[in-house]
């Protein structure tokens, strides 16, 4: 991948950046040397970023030739192929910190990349999709599963782009073992598969600084599927409650308020919108169909870096 700068060179008014923030900053937006998909949010929050007079670099997490400390913020956003090198992927996380901001900051970063992060947000009173942890080698009561849930849903704790998700018919065992088998070396998740994320779609809201920004219905994903958005929509007001309690959850557990979160709910088999993810590291923002959400995730950023 080439990294690349952008420096007020795309068409809109340039105008001084807005918050407390009274200097044109220097910020790199970080994605990944190749991505499964181009990632829509990058040309919008750079032209953003321009529009503030801001210079604004996109470069790979990995890129050894990048000094990371030149930059005023760091802003996470498409590192997809984290997954096959989390040690490295972690220690970067660890080092950018310690060299100037890291959007968003490290030990959230960290407690997000596991999703043990669930079984923490429901202890702090989130409704979550129910979520049994298997550690690495650890067996499991199948039988008992399949009685309670029927079918199930299988992911590794540690996963992104629906790594290792998979659908298991009821009463599959053999195919609920393979896949424990599989994965034998990893944390592993068994949940109840949701019939609302085929026949209505999981709705992604988007919070910038704690607040809601925008939503967007998407299908189920399994593993090797690319992602299917079904557009904007708006979410239900049972929904905005969910994904509020997470953020104070979330702050609750003393990882303060993210600048960046996109809270994934669907419908339980309660009726009642369920937590299924709370992506903080790199989730796609779909700032592409709300450009406007861009500034304000620039205006969070600012105002995490402290005045010169």
């Amino acid at each position: 991948m080439r990294e690349w700068w952008l420096v007020a060179a795309l068409p809109g008014p340039l105008h001084a950046s807005p918050g407390p923030y009274d200097r044109p900053m220097r910020i790199a937006l970080v994605t990944a040397r190749e991505l499964p998909r181009p990632d829509g949010d990058l040309p919008v929050l750079a032209a953003a970023a321009t529009r503030r007079g801001w210079s604004c670099r996109v470069c790979a997490w990995d890129d050894a030739a990048v000094a990371w400390g030149e930059f005023d913020a760091v802003l996470v956003r498409s590192t997809w192929d984290y997954l096959g090198k989390i040690d490295a992927f972690r220690h970067w996380i660890g080092s950018t910190g310690a060299r100037t901001v890291l959007v968003n900051p490290p030990q959230m970063l960290h407690w997000n990349l596991h999703k043990r992060y669930l079984l923490d947000l429901e202890a702090n009173g989130v409704p979550i999709v129910p979520t049994t942890l298997l550690g690495p080698g650890e067996s499991h009561d199948w039988h008992e599963a399949f009685a309670r849930h029927g079918e199930l849903v299988l992911k590794p704790a540690e996963s992104a782009g629906s790594f290792g998700t998979i659908r298991v018919g009821a009463d599959d065992h053999d195919r609920a073992q393979s896949h424990r088998l599989e994965h034998a070396g990893r944390d592993l998740l068994v949940q109840p598969f949701l019939p609302s994320v085929i026949d209505r779609g999981e709705t992604n809201l988007v919070m910038i600084d704690g607040a809601f920004s925008h939503s967007v219905r998407k299908g189920a994903r399994w593993s090797g599927e690319p992602e299917q958005s079904r557009g904007l929509v708006e979410p239900t007001a049972e929904e905005l409650d969910v994904a509020h309690r997470v953020l104070d959850a979330t702050k609750e557990l003393g990882h303060g308020v993210p600048a960046y979160a996109r809270v994934d709910l669907a419908i339980g088999r309660c009726g009642q919108p369920l937590l299924m993810e709370l992506e903080l590291v790199e989730p796609s923002l779909f700032l592409d169909r709300a450009p406007s959400a861009a500034d304000r995730l620039l205006d969070a950023l600012a105002s995490r870096v402290a005045p010169n």
